[in-house]
């Protein structure tokens, strides 16, 4: 018998309650009874839940969810500049930054927003010219070129 693929399957709503509590905890056991499952071996019924596809799918997508958030973007990143540039952003004594860090934050800025694409822009440019292939003759010694000539 043909085993089915069962990644793109909907989750029911145990299995989502399951799921959730798994990405909280990261325990198996633990994730079955917080789920509601009816079940005297729960160690069991997890292994058997994390091993259908659909749901590991789900629990993986969740956890890089819950990763990617936990870095900031590019936009992110260059919002953060320009608040710090226009003395948006206090420090810890709720004093604006100094002239001397807007001032970074401006060339941080500036490198991001004009100096790369400018970099990124001339690079396609020497790329999109094409390859010019060169075929050098090699160099004959002078004794060599003397035969030549005399013959």
């Amino acid at each position: 018998m043909a085993k089915v693929d069962t990644a793109d399957k909907p989750l029911t709503d145990i299995e989502k309650a399951f799921v959730a509590s798994y990405v909280l905890c990261k325990n198996g056991s633990q994730a079955v009874r917080e789920a509601g499952y009816a079940t005297k071996r729960p160690n069991g019924t997890a292994s058997a839940l994390l091993s259908r596809s659909h749901i590991r799918a789900e629990i993986d997508r969740q956890l890089a969810a819950i990763e990617s958030k936990k870095i900031a973007d590019a936009n992110e990143v260059l919002q953060f500049y320009t608040s710090v540039m226009r003395g948006e952003i206090l420090d810890q004594f709720g004093i604006e930054a100094s002239l001397d860090t807007r001032i970074k934050a401006a060339n941080e800025l500036a490198k991001h927003k004009i100096e790369l694409p400018m970099k990124l822009e001339q690079k396609n440019i020497t790329n999109n010219i094409g390859s010019i292939q060169l075929n050098f003759l090699p160099r004959l010694s002078n004794k060599v070129e003397e035969v030549v000539d005399a013959g």
